[in-house]
């Protein structure tokens, strides 16, 4: 037993130690700012990636960033608020695979006569969500938005949709289900990020297209409305007309019939110059043939996909299958192995489907940075 205690105390010791020298050793958010905005994008972006406390990020932030902001003065006030959201921003993306949000179901109370209720449950907003709330309302301070703050916006939008919760965009996916579908009860912690956006940019439609898609998978009929309305818009109606397809295609969309379907995502392809939008066009239209049998049509439709994006998985798995089955073996294999071979290996377009705006991050943050550095 003595022996036991003695070495539990140079482990306790050590452990303590590490702790202390960890915390020592944490990187100041104000620090941070300083080399973000000196033009330390990269540096930074890479030490956030490998961060996991990201609420002293936001603690330190909430404390620090608004006399970091001020610091340099009215003329540098905006570049620095700028650069501020950004930096949240960047501090968001890299957190929102770790965490986003805890939904606790509460325990079930019980009368003495042995009836039972379920309260609803309680919503925690974990830091990911809660930066870019902060570098948005640091944004939302101004009454006329910086020249950049659209672009900020896009790029936030990008984070969230990645995160694939629709409620931290438009609000509790579960209300009005009652208690047992896990409604929350604090619907006043709701952040509903796209109310503070549109009535700022009223005339982006990428804004508006969003909330279509943050009602897609729990709200369908209200996001089909919503891609009926833009499908002639120029700047989105591709997409929406072909997500409505997409919902067709998968069930999702009420008195939809199969040539409804296929109608809207041949129209699709026809309002925009958009590959990601093309191919997602092309493969769900080669899923709705092969399924019918028809597969010359699907074929046709998997190779027009491919076209698209080259050696995209998805449909150059799907072609691979289908010339496997039709005997052509050699033409299967060399589909494989030109997707497996190639450098670099594309993004695929329908496994980044629900990720929507994800797909503009790199230019995004490429002009935030541009900005930040002038």
């Amino acid at each position: 037993m003595l022996l036991r205690r003695l070495l539990f105390i140079p482990l306790l010791l050590g452990t303590c130690l590490t702790g202390a020298g960890t915390h020592a050793g944490r990187q100041s958010v104000v620090e941070w700012l300083d080399r973000y905005a000196a033009g330390e994008f990269e540096a930074v972006a890479g030490e956030l990636s490998a961060t996991t406390d990201f609420g002293e990020i936001l603690e330190q932030l909430r404390r620090d960033g608004p006399g970091w902001i001020d610091a340099a003065g009215p003329d540098a006030g905006e570049r620095r608020e700028l650069a501020a959201a950004t930096f949240a921003l960047e501090a968001a993306r890299a957190g929102a695979w770790h965490e986003w949000k805890f939904i606790q179901r509460q325990p079930r109370m019980c009368a003495p006569n042995g009836e039972c209720t379920q309260p609803p449950s309680v919503l925690y907003w974990k830091a990911p969500p809660l930066l870019i709330e902060w570098g948005c309302e640091r944004l939302r301070r101004r009454d006329t938005p910086l020249r950049m703050e659209r672009w900020w916006q896009l790029a936030a939008l990008a984070v969230a949709q990645r995160s694939e919760d629709p409620q931290f965009l438009v609000g509790d996916p579960s209300i009005g289900g009652g208690i047992g579908s896990a409604e929350i009860v604090n619907i006043q912690d709701e952040i509903k990020h796209l109310e503070h956006t549109r009535p700022r940019f009223p005339a982006e439609m990428r804004f508006v297209l969003a909330e279509g898609i943050a009602r897609d998978r729990v709200w369908p009929d209200d996001a089909a409305r919503v891609y009926r309305a833009l499908e002639d818009d120029p700047d989105v109606g591709g997409e929406a007309t072909m997500r409505l397809g997409a919902m067709q295609v998968m069930g999702r969309s009420r008195n939809a019939s199969t040539s409804d379907a296929l109608a809207r995502l041949e129209k699709a392809e026809t309002l925009t110059r958009d590959p990601y939008v093309v191919f997602l066009a092309r493969y769900f239209k080669g899923r709705v043939q092969e399924r019918q049998r028809r597969t010359q049509q699907a074929e046709a439709a998997y190779r027009g996909a491919v076209a698209a994006v080259p050696h995209a998985q998805s449909a150059t798995i799907a072609l691979a299958s289908l010339v496997f089955r039709d005997g052509r073996r050699s033409d299967a294999q060399r589909l494989i192995r030109d997707m497996l071979t190639a450098d670099p290996r594309p993004a695929d377009p329908w496994r980044g489907y629900v990720h929507a705006d994800d797909r503009f991050w790199p230019q995004l943050i490429t002009r935030l940075r541009e900005e930040i550095g002038k």
